[in-house]
């Protein structure tokens, strides 16, 4: 789109400084206006070519396991599947003193 911007700034400065025969209408030259819109749309076209052909930066999106391990909801000791009451969170009876 900028550069289809441009190029209507460009026609429509080139209808104003050279299309029309009368040059002023209210105290503004026509000619001087036309031109000015086309060196500003002959501006916008280099601009919006020099950054169209610029390089972007390349931005990985892969994901790894330990983004998925990351992403998980955190669960309690409870919730796990063959919970013991009787257990204690190391995983070890409550009598057994092994060190």
């Amino acid at each position: 789109m900028p550069i289809g911007g441009a190029i209507t700034v460009i026609a429509f400065g080139a209808i104003l400084s050279f299309a029309l025969a009368d040059s002023s209408v209210g105290g503004f030259d026509l000619r001087i206006m036309g031109i000015i819109l086309m060196l500003g749309g002959t501006l916008a076209l280099l601009l919006s070519l020099l950054l169209r052909n610029r390089p972007r930066p390349a931005w990985s999106t892969a994901r790894s396991r330990q983004d998925d391990i990351d992403d998980r909801p955190l669960s309690s000791p409870d919730d796990s599947p063959g919970h013991d009451a009787g257990q204690r969170r190391g995983g070890r009876p409550p009598g057994d003193r092994r060190s």
